[in-house]
């Protein structure tokens, strides 16, 4: 229903629409449990995450399968932005069930307003996960909203880079989609800590990081 929000589908189309949506949202959340149970996970770089309680993860948007299936029992206090379109709500359904706070908001005034509640919640405390050249691409080009919500906030960027030994690869993004069984490495990048007269050498860093082409971890602390 590309016409309709979350909000203002039609009453008589509201009941079929909420079921469509919780078979499929639980059938995500299913999907990416039993990967997490059958997949073996290699974690890389976890001492950038030492010495924080939050941050901001950025991984590009085909790696968003991955994310879920490696992270869906661990994300607790997270608050993501979400569009508020109505064919998006299984997966507004299943990140509530992995305990995500939803902020819905993408794009004008709305978005904005997303973006500040974001910041505010970053700042109490909560994480959040971002695809900077999400959710229509072009794939792996980065746009700086990552980056402003970074320097409003004062938590740094985490970047992911993500990657699967037998998978599968869908949509405009080349979406990776892991099969049982594979093996699934998260690489945590350097801690980017962005000022706002160091978004350049922030942006590259974090485009490097992401893509797996970064030579070392640089620490911007």
């Amino acid at each position: 229903m590309p016409a309709y929000r979350v909000d203002n589908v039609p009453a008589l189309w509201r009941p079929f629409w909420l079921t469509y949506s919780w078979v499929v949202g639980i059938g995500f959340w299913c999907a990416w449990n039993l990967l997490n149970l059958t997949c073996r996970i290699r974690f890389e770089g976890e001492q950038h995450r030492v010495g924080r309680k939050n941050y901001i993860y950025s991984l590009w948007h085909e790696s968003w399968f991955l994310y879920f299936v490696t992270f869906v029992r661990s994300h607790r206090c997270h608050a993501w932005m979400q569009h508020p379109d109505a064919y998006m709500k299984p997966v507004h359904v299943a990140l509530r069930l992995a305990g995500i706070q939803i902020l819905l908001g993408s794009r004008g005034e709305e978005g904005r307003e997303a973006a500040r509640e974001l910041v505010a919640r970053l700042r109490r405390g909560s994480s959040t996960a971002i695809s900077p050249d999400g959710p229509r691409g072009p794939r792996r080009v980065l746009k700086k909203g990552v980056l402003h919500v970074a320097r409003d906030s004062g938590v740094p960027i985490l970047p992911l880079h993500l990657s699967a030994s037998r998978a599968i690869r869908i949509g405009w993004d080349r979406k990776i989609i892991p099969l049982p069984w594979s093996r699934i490495t998260v690489a945590f990048g350097s801690p980017i800590a962005v000022m706002e007269d160091g978004f350049e050498r922030a942006d590259r860093l974090l485009v490097d990081s992401m893509s797996g082409t970064a030579e070392q971890a640089v620490d911007s602390h």
